[in-house]
């Protein structure tokens, strides 16, 4: 039975041959993929979502009585995994970043891509709710009974806007929206939501990456292309068993003399050997001349011709000659001493630490913070706050360096009021480049607020926690990594 199937497959998929052959490819899903190719070769992705509200200490403890968190939203997350998604034959994301809201990308021309793909993405919706549940069974009696469960719904839903363009024209290529959701449910609701959301968000984003990937990298498919042999031609049937032993080279000898003479089997022989090759315009050619040699041949019938132009119209479009990234990347960049407005020690030199380690991850070519600063102590600069009284060129000609990036921590501390434990780190950067002497500036803030139980474990735990980080010389550990981080995903981070 399974061989009947598998025969009246082929036959149906247009191998009506003697011979069958699987040709694989990644097909994309969207409209005009030919067109986009070009584009799709070298992207720059977007994920734009709106920067978080600042919420008030009162709004905060108020929120955390009762206990209800907002989920933490990692936009992130989504560019990083869309951006190795996209990584296949025929795409690729040479660069990523999180755009809270700009009217204008300032990177876009540094870049240089041949596509911009952007996502624009809502902060997802998080709920849980209580339902009740029917289940049906028959007891030995074969009586039908019902038994009820109450159970706890987790889910989470986030709407996606989706645009890709070409650049440099930003012609729009592509468009679609949808809303993609991820439920689980729980036997209780001892879990807060935003702990559920934070262990189930890789759950929620795999739809929509899965989604991107088919659109814009295509997905695995095999197409069937037949190969025929002349009957009772032993010199075409010889043909044929050396492309069944994979010896395309020879047999395409044997079909390059034949095809002279106009035999359209001999031609359809070329044209798949050049496709497995991924001549894509040899194998065109190919196909057209034996498409028409083959006119009135009722074995021609089968051939799918029209699914063979359209898969070679998109594989023979070319993709951008783009360097994509290389400049950007490859410029020399510079972290200068941050300026410091707390009270903090070393609160600040934390953050820089981290920072300069995140853009290093990114994929920055970055000057060593002990050279950087070696070198602007002999010009007599040791604090950020002196770095103003000098203008960027020159700092950048003393360092070498062809960007730099200032930063300035602003509120670095902790509150702890019984149950109440508010944990802040807030700042900026600017980014100068010597390229086009244009500054662009972000800020960001992390504002954790936790609210115990119990009072006594609530103050111990706070204290034994700041304990230990004054120990190891990391206050606000957690907090300074998240701002570092957050800080750096302004800025254009190398795809992986």
């Amino acid at each position: 039975m399974r061989k009947y199937l598998l025969a009246l497959s082929l036959l149906l998929a247009g191998c009506g041959g003697t011979y069958c052959v699987r040709v694989p490819y990644n097909v994309p899903d969207m409209p005009g993929a030919a067109a986009a190719r070009p584009a799709l070769s070298a992207m720059y992705l977007k994920v734009v979502t709106a920067p978080p509200a600042e919420v008030s200490g009162i709004v905060a403890l108020a929120t955390a009585l009762g206990a209800k968190q907002d989920s933490e939203f990692r936009p992130a997350e989504l560019a990083k995994r869309a951006a190795a998604a996209l990584r296949r034959p025929g795409a690729s994301v040479c660069a990523w970043r999180v755009d809270k809201g700009a009217a204008d990308d300032p990177f876009t021309a540094r870049l240089a891509p041949a596509g911009l793909l952007v996502i624009r993405a809502m902060p997802p919706s998080v709920s849980s709710r209580k339902e009740e549940r029917s289940a049906v069974y028959y007891d030995k009696k074969k009586q039908r009974q019902t038994v009820k469960n109450k159970v706890w719904v987790y889910s989470a839903s986030i709407y996606a806007e989706v645009k890709l363009y070409s650049w440099p024209a930003m012609a729009e290529l592509d468009s679609w929206a949808d809303t993609f959701a991820f439920a689980e449910d729980r036997f209780d609701n001892s879990k807060a939501q935003d702990e559920w959301y934070e262990d189930n968000e890789s759950k929620l984003f795999s739809p929509l990456v899965t989604r991107l990937a088919g659109r814009y990298a295509g997905r695995p498919v095999d197409r069937l292309r037949p190969v025929f042999a002349v009957k009772k031609d032993a010199e075409s049937e010889e043909a044929l068993k050396l492309a069944q032993h994979d010896k395309w080279d020879k047999a395409g000898e044997i079909w390059a003399r034949r095809a002279a003479a106009g035999g359209w089997r001999d031609l359809l022989g070329l044209a798949v050997a050049a496709e497995l090759k991924k001549d894509y315009t040899a194998a065109g050619e190919k196909y057209r001349l034996a498409q028409a040699a083959a006119a009135g041949d009722k074995d021609a019938k089968a051939v799918r011709w029209g699914e063979i132009y359209r898969d070679l119209e998109i594989f023979s479009a070319t993709g951008a000659a783009s360097g994509c990234g290389e400049q950007w990347f490859g410029a020399r960049t510079a972290l200068l001493p941050f300026t410091d407005a707390t009270t903090s020690v070393d609160g600040p030199e934390l953050v820089r630490g981290l920072v300069f380690e995140n853009l290093k991850a990114a994929g920055y070519n970055m000057v060593p913070l002990a050279a950087g600063d070696e070198t602007l102590r002999r010009h007599g600069f040791s604090d950020g706050g002196q770095l103003p009284a000098t203008k960027p060129a020159e700092l950048a000609k003393w360092l070498e360096a062809g960007r730099l990036v200032y930063g300035d921590v602003s509120d670095f501390g902790e509150i702890m009021a019984g149950i109440y434990n508010r944990r802040t780190v807030k700042g900026s950067a600017r980014v100068w480049d010597a390229v086009t002497g244009a500054e662009q500036s972000f800020e960001e803030s992390v504002v954790k607020v936790k609210t115990p139980k119990s009072f006594a474990a609530g103050m111990f735990g706070q204290l034994a926690k700041g304990l230990a980080e004054r120990i190891k010389n990391k206050p606000l550990a957690y907090e300074s990594g998240l701002f570092a981080r957050q800080l750096t995903e302004n800025l254009p981070n190398r795809a992986k």
